[in-house]
């Protein structure tokens, strides 16, 4: 962990309180600590850092980091890698999805916060037009990898064929980029652990219909945006499915009277300060449809249109 992190973390166990974290460093490695923990003098809790990963989970969802299934897998590791860096190995496949996203973003002074980052594609373009960028995720084998590129200024890792059979994955990242100023940690995206109001921009992609309370979400995203000159970049395919969050959380397609039928259309009203998320409002500033794939082996992807908007509080 960046020891330039600890001054925006709160307890993600006290957002109200805002928390402070003291951090203890059993093993530092230049500007990165390696090991230690950080503890809230409020709550008591202690929250782990471990090869140079913070986990700042609620201890209710300590569970996840044994999860072997999910966004765990080493499948799923391959499929986001490729998803998220296939444009910069010229895979034939490729689309063009994150320079899309980016396009319609202001550069800012400002700090940038990428909610939901998976491998850190997105992270990594942040850090070119703000000053400094945090990545959270709930998957450690996504927050490691992205750590790894990170460090490494390397993209490296075995692309699934089929099966067991791989093919070797390789990028190096030139003088261009700029990740003296990222970071990534593991984190909730319904229990952000940051200083409120502390992020000039905030990116939530393909992420809401993920979350087990969609409502809860967007509300941590207005608590982490500055109330001025700030912005938030919205994409989700709103694909929603029970497994993820009971239908009547759904922000669409569920015959719910207060929502829209359509969750584009919802987001637009919230936006626009309805239903009580966004204060001050955010002005839509740009708006579209983005195609983006997932490849899971060589036979089998997912071709996913992810709607998106992006609003801007002057």
């Amino acid at each position: 962990m960046k020891d330039w992190l600890v001054s925006k973390l709160i307890c993600p166990a006290c957002p109200v309180a805002q928390a402070p974290l003291e951090l203890v460093v059993r093993d530092a490695r230049l500007n990165d600590v390696w090991d230690g923990e950080l503890n809230c003098t409020t709550c008591g809790n202690r929250y782990p850092i471990q090869q140079g990963v913070a986990v700042l989970l609620p201890s209710k969802m300590f569970s996840i980091l044994d999860d072997k299934g999910g966004y765990n897998t080493p499948g799923m590791l391959s499929a986001y890698l490729w998803s998220h860096f296939c444009d910069l190995f010229d895979d034939p496949g490729a689309t063009d999805a994150y320079r899309h996203w980016m396009a319609h973003l202001q550069p800012s002074d400002g700090d940038a916060l990428d909610v939901g980052c998976a491998v850190g594609r997105l992270s990594f373009e942040l850090a070119r037009t703000h000053s400094r960028v945090v990545g959270i995720d709930i998957s450690m084998p996504f927050i490691r990898k992205a750590r790894e590129i990170l460090l490494n200024r390397r993209l490296d890792f075995k692309l699934i064929v089929e099966g067991h059979v791989t093919e070797t994955r390789r990028f190096d990242f030139d003088e261009q980029w700029d990740f003296d100023h990222i970071d990534f940690i593991v984190a909730d995206a319904l229990a952000l652990p940051f200083r409120q109001h502390e992020f000039s921009t905030v990116a939530a992609i393909n992420i809401l219909e993920k979350v087990p309370d969609p409502i809860k979400h967007l509300m941590e995203v207005n608590r982490m945006l500055a109330r001025n000159r700030s912005s938030f970049l919205f994409s989700d395919p709103f694909s929603w499915d029970e497994t993820s969050s009971p239908k009547e959380r759904w922000l669409g397609g569920n015959g719910n009277d207060r929502y829209c039928a359509r969750g584009i259309d919802t987001l637009r009203q919230m936006f626009a300060g309805e239903h009580g998320v966004f204060d001050p409002p955010l002005a839509i500033e740009g708006c579209g449809d983005i195609n983006w794939k997932i490849r899971k082996t060589e036979n089998l992807w997912e071709h996913i249109t992810s709607q998106f908007l992006v609003g801007r509080r002057s």
